[in-house]
């Protein structure tokens, strides 16, 4: 249901009212049938504020979510360089094994 623009009546002012298929003068509407159109608008008010929250709170678990992807790619270059230090401490081992096995050798 929408409401229309005001139309000048005299001296009162009407606001008109649309369900898509007609419109209906407001000033000519019962006080149950004006309840009534508040009444269905504060339900789809509610609907919608209901999505509001709903469509909120996925994009809060998305952004955790990106967030959470951000962290694992700056914890996964942490320990890639941990293991490149780890390789280079472990190939500094060997050079100095071998070294001490071929000087070993030599005496």
């Amino acid at each position: 249901m929408k409401l229309g623009k005001k139309k000048k009546i005299g001296q009162e002012e009407a606001v008109a009212v649309s369900n898509g298929e007609e419109t209906t003068d407001l000033t000519k509407l019962s006080k149950k049938d004006l309840l009534e159109i508040m009444l269905k608008q504060g339900e789809e008010i509610d609907a919608l504020r209901a999505e509001v929250q709903e469509l909120k709170d996925k994009l809060e678990a998305r952004e955790i979510d990106i967030n959470r992807v951000g962290s694992l790619a700056e914890a996964s270059l942490a320990v890639t360089e941990i293991f490149k230090e780890a390789d280079k401490a472990a190939m500094t081992y060997l050079t100095n094994l071998k070294r001490i096995a071929e000087g070993g050798m030599k005496k």
